[in-house]
């Protein structure tokens, strides 16, 4: 599997801890968030390979991974339909993909929304009351890091039915797209049929 925007490695701890088989090659554009998503991997026992790497020009050959996860990274670079070229190219056919799409809805009200709603699942999740608190709260502090986002100007998002022909436009890819209401975000999954 191939993890374009890899970061420090959130997603791929998760994907990990459910099958822990599975060969995971990430990318991002900072060294720093590539050893932290080492780190994070090794402190749970298990190894990815990591490259400092542009997602627009991904150097690996064609028909490489059998998967591909890029998740909140168009929001952070232009040229998305060059990006979205290079996942195809390097995916083998048949190969399943996820990719998320800013969809244009996000502003500073989905900001706190985004940060309510932690509020509310933390709190309402069980267990211990103290240990689920604490943990709400660091979820909040992290959840303020990420307002800022929801005010940056300028960004390229596409309305459902421009996403839809751009995805079309890469040929024969068995995809579904959905709008994730809390993030403002398209999921846009599939298989490369080609």
């Amino acid at each position: 599997m191939l993890c374009v925007g890899v970061g420090t490695g959130n997603e791929i701890l998760r994907i990990l801890a459910r099958n822990s088989n599975i060969k995971i090659t990430g990318i991002d554009y900072s060294t720093k968030a590539l050893k932290k998503a080492t780190e994070k991997a090794l402190s749970q026992g298990k190894t990815i390979q990591t490259f400092e790497m542009d997602a627009r020009n991904l150097d690996f050959k064609p028909a490489s991974f059998d998967k591909v996860l890029c998740i909140h990274v168009m929001d952070f670079i232009e040229n998305q339909d060059t990006v979205t070229g290079e996942i195809f190219r390097v995916l083998k056919k048949g190969g399943q993909f996820v990719i998320t799409y800013p969809s244009g809805k996000e502003n500073i009200k989905s900001g706190f929304s985004l940060f309510k709603n932690t509020i509310n699942f933390r709190l309402n999740s069980g267990g211990n009351r103290f240990l689920t608190l604490l943990k709400g709260m660091i979820q909040m502090l992290v959840s303020i890091v990420y307002l800022p986002l929801f005010l940056r100007s300028k960004r390229k998002s596409y309305p459902y039915d421009e996403l839809n022909k751009m995805i079309n436009s890469f040929g024969k890819i068995d995809f579904q797209i959905e709008e994730k209401a809390d993030y403002c975000d398209y999921i846009v999954s599939g298989i490369k049929q080609y």
